[in-house]
């Protein structure tokens, strides 16, 4: 197995190697068949491999004399590489069109690869390349991380770019919504607080929806009488402004990264609200969650921020709770 968890194919090919050997010459010693076989098999030689899928990012690169295109894509890497054909052509927005495609393993000679393997044969560690064509443009794949998944964990998603193709686009929002799919959007909608499912259906950040199916809302939670009391009685603010201020920040605190990544997100989702300051500029983090602060004292108060927050895997339920709706 090698460090990132993913099973060594070449060790398994040896291993298997090794016992046709042994078997073939245990026929040429003449134990083939009736009792004497039986009693020369070797009940325990049978392997039995279990693997969990993981999380590969890929940076993918269109690099050609007059321009450059990338995209930054997390996937399953228990996807084949005809599903993973699906995921490039909606991250780099090419054409419908009957184009020949092709992915090749870049080893000593280029050798194509057939669609029906699955992505962690070939992409299995940090830095394994392999090579994408699609009509006359070249794909370079790059695997830049490996991490575990769990199953609410979108099967790809487009984390990043830069550039498009002649006649194209690049939408973030666009992409991933079609890699979600609209029924898979409809569905983890269906599981949000009506507060919440307004702030994303009028701010059209359907790049929410990956991080809200990540999180599992179906998933029961453990909370406490008194801190579930507490997240009931939120947003105590009144106002239009305070109220989505709120959201937005919890939204934000859902993806449990750095306090510049939970700021982006905040203030993102204020400006795709239409909200600005009194200069006419965009809301800065701390004049968001000075709209808020009577909320955001209780949201501290019960660990979901602060120098006295809980453990990740506590805060998650608090916003699993906070998102669906207390009581």
């Amino acid at each position: 197995m090698s460090g990132t968890g993913v099973f060594d194919l070449d060790s398994l090919r040896d291993r298997k190697n090794r016992q046709r050997a042994k078997r073939a010459e245990s026929s040429r010693d003449g134990h083939v068949g009736g009792q004497e076989h039986e009693e020369n098999v070797d009940t325990d030689t049978t392997v039995h491999l279990r693997r969990e899928p993981l999380t590969v990012i890929l940076q993918v690169s269109n690099i050609r004399d007059d321009a450059e295109v990338h995209r930054q894509i997390g996937i399953n890497d228990a996807m084949t590489f005809a599903q993973l054909h699906d995921v490039l052509v909606t991250c780099f927005d090419l054409p419908h069109e009957e184009s020949p495609w092709h992915f090749y393993y870049l080893d000593e000679e280029a050798q194509r690869i057939d669609p029906r393997h699955h992505v962690a044969e070939f992409l299995w560690r940090e830095g394994e390349v392999v090579e994408f064509t699609w009509g006359l443009w070249d794909f370079k794949l790059t695997v830049a991380e490996i991490y575990p998944r769990d199953g609410g964990t979108p099967q790809a998603l487009c984390v990043g770019g830069s550039g498009s193709f002649p006649g194209s686009k690049f939408d973030l929002t666009a992409i991933n919504a079609a890699l979600t799919g609209q029924a898979v959007i409809d569905e983890i909608l269906t599981y949000l607080t009506p507060p919440v499912r307004g702030i994303i259906e009028r701010s059209r950040l359907f790049d929410f929806v990956p991080l809200l199916q990540a999180l599992d809302l179906s998933r029961d939670v453990e909370l406490s009488a008194e801190v579930s009391k507490k997240l009931a009685s939120l947003p105590r603010e009144v106002t239009t402004e305070g109220q989505d201020a709120f959201w937005s920040i919890v939204l934000g605190l859902a993806c449990i990264g750095s306090e510049e990544l939970m700021g982006a997100v905040t203030a993102t989702t204020m400006e795709a609200l239409g909200w600005i300051n009194d200069d006419g500029e965009e809301l800065t983090a701390e004049e968001i969650w000075a709209m808020c602060e009577a909320s955001t004292s209780v949201l501290a108060s019960v660990g979901a921020w602060g120098p006295e927050a809980a453990a990740p895997v506590d805060r998650l339920d608090i916003f699993r709770a906070l998102l669906r709706g207390v009581g």
